[in-house]
């Protein structure tokens, strides 16, 4: 049982790792870390309503060519590797381990990025909510500041 317990943890920790594959594809398109481990969190962030909506991909494509300054080519491989790993996450921790060791400026406006994937389909899912916010306390984001993240990049009613 303790074995079972050990295995569950170290799977989660190193959840963001993933494949081979997909460690070499953020590497070769000259990505850092934590900016490969942005874009799988916003992958997962977008299936948190059960249902994967393609304006949410394209916010995440966008940002990477122009937050990253990839081409379209150069970004589909590392999306499709995210992707995968956005799919086979276990938890959160794994990825927000890295991301909160970002100036807290950085990790803001990873927020604000998030909102506008959230937001990209037209509707904000409970499930999507509870899970950015636990994503906000996991990168120890203050809780005035998700707030004023969310009615920033919330669309007009």
């Amino acid at each position: 049982m303790f074995h079972l317990f050990k295995n569950l943890l170290e799977k989660s920790n190193s959840d963001w790792q993933g494949s081979g594959n997909a460690h070499s594809q953020w590497r070769e398109a000259g990505l850092t870390e934590q900016q490969y481990l942005s874009v799988v969190l916003m992958l997962q962030l977008s299936h948190a309503d059960f249902s994967s909506a393609q304006q949410e991909h394209n916010v995440v494509m966008q940002y990477m060519q122009q937050e990253f300054g990839l081409t379209a080519t150069a970004a589909e491989p590392v999306f499709a590797a995210a992707l995968a790993q956005a799919g086979d996450a276990t938890c959160l921790h794994g990825f927000t381990t890295k991301l909160k060791a970002l100036p807290y400026a950085d990790r803001l406006a990873l927020l604000d990025q998030l909102w506008k994937v959230v937001f990209a389909d037209g509707e904000l899912d409970p499930n999507e909510e509870a899970m950015l916010r636990k994503i906000a306390d996991l990168l120890f984001i203050r809780h005035s500041d998700y707030i004023q993240s969310k009615l920033a990049i919330q669309p007009a009613n």
